[in-house]
C-alpha cells in the first residue's frame, strides 16, 4: 500500500513511493532542504531520495563517467553527460538518473545554466544511468517502469554489490529486452566494463583506463 501525501507542514516519507499531486510535489522540491535530494515523480506518485550515497556507490559512479567519456572518445561518439540532473515534464514526470547521457544528433541541446530539463522543449536523454547500492529494487521496479513509459532508448543499473551492469534496450512500445552489448553507444561490452570495475579496486584510474584503451584499440 503506499503511504498518504504528506500536508505542507510535514516532511515527506523519503525512500518510498508516496501518492501525492502533482502541485504539491513541486511545492515540496522547491523548499530549500530538499534542493539536493533525488527526486521522482511517476504514476501521480512522487519518491524522495536523502540518504547519503557510499564510498562504493560514488567511487564506482564516478569511474562510471570516466569509462564512458574514454569510450565515446576512443570510438569517436558525441555525447554530452548529466550528472544528477533532473529532468521533468510538466505535471507527469520527473526523475533524476544518477547519470544520463545524450548521443548523437541530441548532444549539446541543452542550453548551459539549465537546472531542471524541460522535456516539453528538449528530448529526453538517450541513456539513463542508475548505480545502485541500497536502492536495487526500485531501480528494477518503479524506476524501470517509469524510463519504459518514457521511452528512454537504454536504461542501465549497476549493481555495487556484485559490480554487475544490468541494461535494457527499451522499443519503442514501451517494452524493454536485457542487453549484454550497449546499441546506444555502439559495440559497448558490459563484461568489459565489469572487469574494468573489478581491477578498479586494486589499481588507479590511469592504470585501469590504460588498460581499457588497450582492449578497445585492440
Amino acid at each position: 500500500m503506499l503511504a498518504q501525501a504528506p500536508s505542507s507542514e510535514q516532511t515527506p516519507l523519503s525512500d518510498t513511493w508516496v501518492a501525492i499531486a502533482w502541485d504539491k510535489f513541486i511545492q515540496f522540491t522547491e523548499q530549500p532542504q530538499y534542493q539536493n535530494a533525488k527526486v521522482y515523480y511517476h504514476n501521480h506518485k512522487m519518491r524522495l531520495e536523502t540518504m547519503p550515497v557510499g564510498s562504493g556507490h560514488a567511487k564506482e559512479h564516478a569511474l562510471l563517467i570516466f569509462m564512458l567519456g574514454l569510450y565515446a572518445m576512443l570510438k569517436d561518439i558525441n555525447i554530452e553527460p548529466r550528472d544528477n540532473c533532473s529532468f521533468r515534464k510538466t505535471g507527469t514526470t520527473e526523475f533524476q538518473p544518477d547519470i544520463a547521457y545524450y548521443v548523437g544528433p541530441n548532444a549539446n541541446q541543452i542550453p548551459q545554466g539549465t537546472r531542471i530539463v524541460d522535456l516539453d522543449q528538449y528530448p529526453l536523454p538517450d541513456l539513463a544511468i542508475e548505480v545502485a547500492g541500497s536502492t536495487l529494487q526500485d531501480d528494477l521496479g518503479e524506476k524501470r517502469l517509469q524510463y519504459e513509459e518514457l521511452g528512454i532508448s537504454e536504461y542501465w543499473v549497476w549493481n555495487v554489490q556484485t559490480r554487475k551492469m544490468i541494461a535494457f534496450a527499451i522499443g519503442p512500445d514501451c517494452s524493454s529486452r536485457r542487453l549484454r552489448i550497449s546499441e546506444v553507444l555502439p559495440g559497448l561490452e558490459f563484461d568489459l566494463l565489469e572487469t574494468a570495475m573489478q581491477r578498479s579496486w586494486e589499481s588507479g584510474q590511469s592504470e585501469v583506463g590504460q588498460w581499457l584503451m588497450q582492449q578497445w584499440q585492440a
